[in-house]
């Protein structure tokens, strides 16, 4: 019969077994803590940067607004009278319509000595159009 185990001793290749389990298993566990903790502050990060985005999309929503008001020609006029600024609006005979050239500029077969009233005869555009700008008044004050 064999000895009672309680007074015998621990073997080496035993305990070194245990103790390299236990230490597998903590460094297993802090690991997964580490991971988690990581996770959680990247969490953190990426709700700090969505509230920073909303904020500059709505700053942004509202600046875009406060421009297309301050450009609307309602307040540009009330602002020009407010100031004394004597702006007004141009006249019909001070609007030049400038015509994109199309593919009838490319080709010239005959070239004349002043293209442009061929081109606008060929074009049928109105005379206005290739007509000098007229010159606006400026009324100089004292």
């Amino acid at each position: 019969m064999r000895q009672n185990r309680k007074r015998e001793p621990l073997r080496l290749g035993t305990v070194a077994k245990s103790l390299i389990a236990c230490m597998c298993v903590a460094i297993f566990g802090l690991l997964y803590v580490y991971g988690k903790n990581h996770i959680n502050q990247l969490g953190d990060e990426i709700a700090k940067r969505e509230a920073t985005l909303t904020a500059a999309e709505k700053r942004n929503t509202m600046l875009a607004a406060q421009l297309a008001q301050s450009k609307s020609p309602s307040v540009l006029e009330q602002r020009c009278q407010q100031y004394n600024l004597g702006l007004v609006a141009p006249k019909d005979t001070q609007v030049v319509r400038v015509y994109e050239p199309g593919p009838e500029w490319d080709v010239q077969l005959v070239k004349p000595a002043n293209p442009v009233p061929a081109i606008a005869a060929r074009m049928k555009m109105p005379a206005t159009a290739t007509a000098k700008k007229p010159q606006p008044e400026v009324a100089l004050r004292r």
